[in-house]
């Protein structure tokens, strides 16, 4: 009697959506097929993965209607879990067609306006935890009256409400305020303004373009202003190059504490033969992460539908983090969708153009 043919089953479909993607082959691509390589390989997803990857060409340089019509071609095109609307201006837009659609969607983004019950978080930073992380840093230093560069974005304006809260309560005074575009006619003029107030320091509130468009660091030179200065998870943009970055302290997700670090960065060099891209920074560890929890979610699934992937990543518990520092791990509930816990935030510096861990949080 024949052996009968074995059954293949068909491949499972999870989208990628958003600016932080490079495209088929590129390195975000190939750090995301590792992981899903590595769970095939263990054991702990056995079934063939079909990747769709989409530009997502959102705001701020792009349109919220990109990011919405994105997010809806990959739910055409049948896949059960998307990554995507990384930033909170585009995860804010696509918030209402997730929840319509019930595929999930797992965004990188800090906004605490990224609600619902498809809606999952695997913050890229949060604008009241990088706020309360840099009133700390700036009151432990000794710092008492801040000079804000406060950005008009959604991030701007949600990181310096509760900026302005946690310095309340810390005694810290803001001394001095200046509003700017995500594209200011001349910024050294607005950072001049605040020169003269004679603060202690400068904290930036803004999603990051400024510094990584190369305007801040020249801006400051030519006003030649050098002060003790902190931002939000905009610092992570030292991906575009650390010498835009020159100076600053920043809310950061690279420990290289954390146990699952160099694992991660041995393992892609050996199976792709070069470096990680600008390696060290906190970036790939996320991307990875990424991965590692839409997998987590396909194997904790009662059912390959978008509902049931939900299920799958609400039943994730104490996944251990590459991102963050060592104590840091991934869950999630039906009604807890943040799933970073643990010092998952943490403090980074870059000096002499290269990046140094600063340390985790203390309480004051």
């Amino acid at each position: 009697m024949a052996q009968a043919a074995r059954v293949e089953f068909e491949p499972v479909k999870v989208g990628w959506l958003g600016a932080c993607l490079d495209g088929e082959g590129g390195a975000f691509d190939k750090i995301h097929r590792m992981a899903f390589d590595e769970a095939f390989e263990s054991g702990v997803f056995t079934r063939k993965v079909e990747h769709v990857i989409h530009p997502e060409n959102g705001l701020p340089r792009g349109s919220a209607r990109n990011a919405i019509d994105g997010y809806r071609w990959l739910v055409d095109q049948g896949c059960v879990v998307i990554a995507g609307a990384y930033s909170s201006d585009n995860a804010i837009a696509v918030t209402p067609y997730v929840d319509e659609a019930k595929v999930p969607i797992v965004s990188w983004c800090g906004t605490e306006r990224f609600q619902g019950e498809y809606c999952f978080q695997l913050g890229n930073g949060d604008c009241g935890g990088d706020a309360a992380l840099m009133a700390s840093w700036l009151k432990r230093k000794g710092y008492r009256r801040i000079a804000v560069l406060n950005e008009v974005s959604p991030n701007g304006e949600e990181y310096f409400r509760f900026f302005r809260q946690e310095c309340r309560r810390l005694d810290v005074t803001l001394g001095a305020v200046e509003t700017v575009t995500q594209n200011p006619e001349d910024l050294s003029v607005n950072l001049r303004n605040l020169q003269q107030s004679g603060c202690d320091a400068l904290a930036y509130m803004g999603y990051g373009m400024l510094a990584a468009q190369g305007l801040m660091r020249p801006a400051l030179e030519k006003i030649g202003w050098n002060p003790p200065r902190i931002m939000t998870t905009a610092f992570m943009f030292y991906l575009r190059g650390f010498e835009h970055f020159e100076g600053w302290t920043g809310i950061d997700q690279y420990s290289p504490e954390n146990p699952l670090v160099e694992p991660f960065r041995a393992a892609f060099e050996k199976r792709y033969g070069h470096p990680v891209p600008m390696w060290p920074n906190a970036i790939p560890l996320l991307a990875y992460d990424t991965a590692r929890v839409m997998i987590e979610a396909l194997h904790r699934a009662p059912i390959l539908s978008g509902p049931g992937v939900k299920d799958g990543l609400e039943r994730i518990r104490f996944l251990p983090s590459t991102t963050g520092g060592p104590r840091t791990h991934i869950a999630c509930s039906p009604y807890d969708h943040k799933m970073f816990k643990g010092d998952w935030l943490l403090y980074g510096r870059v000096r002499n153009e290269k990046l140094e861990f600063e340390g985790y949080f203390e309480p004051v």
